[in-house]
């Protein structure tokens, strides 16, 4: 299976259009929270429109599987396709992969603790807005940055693909490839 994975699109409608176009060709997208507002510490992304960012993703004909973030709202809920859940795990030719939006934890071993609790291979998440690909203690930390509010120097968009055999962290304007790891 091929997984597009995104994360921290905070109501913009132009780049999770982008993300779109880009992964038209993955089984599933996996977003990994702040879908909808773009949070008071934030500035508006460029392409904001909620309201047409709601429309997109209710008539989003792919698989997509996003959990909240912590700038998602119960009001979401009852806007989006289906209620977002703090976490989710997905089960990828025998990989147990955890998704969640990662604010509950700061450091990269509790992110791994966390992980370990579900027997993940990978735990995916967003909040810090920069791409992070690592591997720690047998777990990969998969971090695809943010497609609307990048915060890494160079700011860039970018989002990430699971493939059968490796992990790339991809930059959203140009394509190019930041970062991969082999699975």
């Amino acid at each position: 299976m091929k997984l597009g994975v995104v994360s921290d699109t905070h109501g913009s409608l132009s780049a999770w259009k982008e993300t779109v176009k880009y992964l038209e060709d993955t089984d599933m997208i996996l977003h990994a929270g702040d879908l909808l507002y773009h949070g008071a510490r934030n500035p508006l992304p460029s392409g904001y429109d909620t309201e047409g960012l709601v429309k997109e993703l209710n008539g989003f004909c792919g698989n997509l599987l996003a959990v909240k973030g912590n700038v998602d709202a119960l009001v979401d809920d009852w806007v989006l396709p289906y209620p977002l859940s703090d976490y989710s795990v997905v089960i990828d030719n025998g990989r147990k992969i955890v998704i969640y939006h990662g604010y509950q934890h700061e450091s990269k071993a509790e992110r791994v603790e966390f992980a370990e609790q579900f027997g993940a291979d990978i735990l995916i998440y967003g909040h810090t807005h920069k791409p992070l690909l690592e591997r720690i203690k047998g777990v990969i930390l998969l971090n695809p940055g943010s497609a609307a509010l990048p915060k890494q120097d160079p700011s860039q968009p970018t989002i990430a693909v699971i493939e059968n055999t490796k992990i790339k962290i991809i930059t959203l304007n140009d394509k190019e490839v930041i970062e991969e790891l082999a699975l």
